[in-house]
């Protein structure tokens, strides 16, 4: 059973996009000297004050030994109360499930992948493997994973999902009903978005249906309005769990700090189980983690980041449409694209920019689109939609 398992898992590794087999195998049309817009996370440095603080908070640790296997309790409850910051943007504070607030509902873990994948293989374990409800394109990782337990997947569009939640009854109607959703808004890579309404009918609906659900909330503050599915009213911890880094809204993808939000109970099993193969998640990391999040002077670059994130990405779109590049979506990180041009416009600029460096749609399941991420300090739209359209048009054009 277990060479099975892996035999299934690395075929699914040789058919997809996402197994790289040289550090530039996930970029297209790239060239030296091009901007890096593959990359898909925020690159911001960090400013001085912020540094000299994460400079003292390390500089503070007296000793270098095994954290808490669930993690450091104030940095879980430091991210509880970020996380729980959302309902204060909404005109009025959602109903919260008992417990929520409560630290021990959270696992410390090394970055959101392995959060994900022991939120995944859980509710699979717990709640069945007739089928997993996974958005197309998407995060591929999720797809492998089903791959190794032999569990069927069924792709739905998270922009169909996010425009129209009674889809979801729908897909579920007439067919062997998946057992496990997987929610990922904004989402990766097409940058779709959604409002808290529609995620609050899309976990009623799967509650009604007996559907466990994943909701993989990494970009949760690069969205218009921050929502999470702890928010919605039907939302509960015992068969909805919560996915979350610092990677993105921290704009600190090397400190690999991942959350996973769940009843009590069962993130005492999943600690447990983690205590098999990982002795908790770096000292250091989560210092510094805690760090960013507890900060006013964090806070207040975070907040700047983010405006310039959207700014950027917005006023690229615009430029790109003006080159003929077809944006099918945006929002959030990324912006996602055709590959092939449209009705190409013409750079009037001299001499030509070098090609982007793109992320192309294979590595999400669908060729024939690329996604770019224009999150990156200093970085101007002109110079973004020039070095996209160079990348998209070849060589040889």
């Amino acid at each position: 059973m277990i060479d099975s398992a892996w035999r299934r898992t690395f075929s699914a590794l040789d058919g997809s996009g996402y197994a790289r087999r040289s550090p530039a195998s996930n970029l297209t049309n790239g060239a030296a000297g091009g901007v890096d817009l593959a990359a898909g996370e925020a690159r911001y440095p960090l400013p001085g004050p912020v540094r000299a603080e994460l400079g003292t908070a390390v500089a503070d640790l007296d000793l270098l030994g095994y954290g808490h296997p669930t993690g450091d309790l104030r940095l879980r409850a430091a991210f509880l109360q970020h996380l729980l910051a959302g309902a204060s943007t909404r005109d009025s504070r959602p109903p919260l499930s008992a417990g929520a607030g409560d630290p021990d509902q959270v696992l410390v873990t090394a970055g959101g992948k392995e959060a994900a994948a022991l939120a995944l293989r859980y509710l699979l374990n717990q709640h069945g493997g007739h089928g997993l409800l996974l958005p197309k394109p998407g995060w591929e990782p999720y797809r492998i994973w089903a791959a190794g337990f032999d569990v069927p997947v069924m792709p739905y569009s998270p922009a169909a999902f996010a425009a129209d939640p009674n889809l979801l009854r729908t897909l579920a109607r007439g067919q062997q009903r998946p057992s496990v959703l997987v929610l990922n808004y904004p989402h990766n890579p097409t940058g779709v978005t959604i409002d808290q309404a529609s995620l609050n009918q899309l976990l009623a609906t799967a509650s009604e249906l007996g559907m466990a659900v994943l909701s993989d909330e990494v970009y949760r503050w690069f969205g218009p309005k921050p929502v999470s599915a702890m928010f919605a009213p039907a939302y509960d911890p015992r068969t909805h769990l919560i996915v979350d880094s610092t990677s993105k809204w921290l704009t600190t993808a090397g400190l690999r700090v991942g959350f996973l939000v769940g009843r009590c109970d069962v993130i005492s099993n999943l600690s447990a189980f983690r205590g098999t193969y990982a002795s908790g998640t770096s000292v250091v990391d989560q210092r510094l983690a805690h760090q960013l999040l507890s900060s006013p002077a964090a806070t207040g670059w975070l907040a700047e980041v983010r405006l310039d994130v959207d700014r950027v990405r917005d006023e690229t779109v615009k430029l790109l449409a003006e080159l003929g590049v077809v944006v099918l979506s945006h929002g959030g990180l990324y912006v996602w694209c055709n590959r092939d041009l449209g009705h190409p416009g013409v750079l009037q600029d001299a001499p030509s920019p070098a090609p982007a460096l793109l992320t192309p749609g294979d590595g999400f399941g669908s060729p024939g689109r690329v996604r770019l991420c224009t999150a990156r300090a200093g970085l101007e739209p002109a110079e973004a939609a020039a070095a996209v359209f160079a990348a998209l048009r070849g060589p040889d054009a």
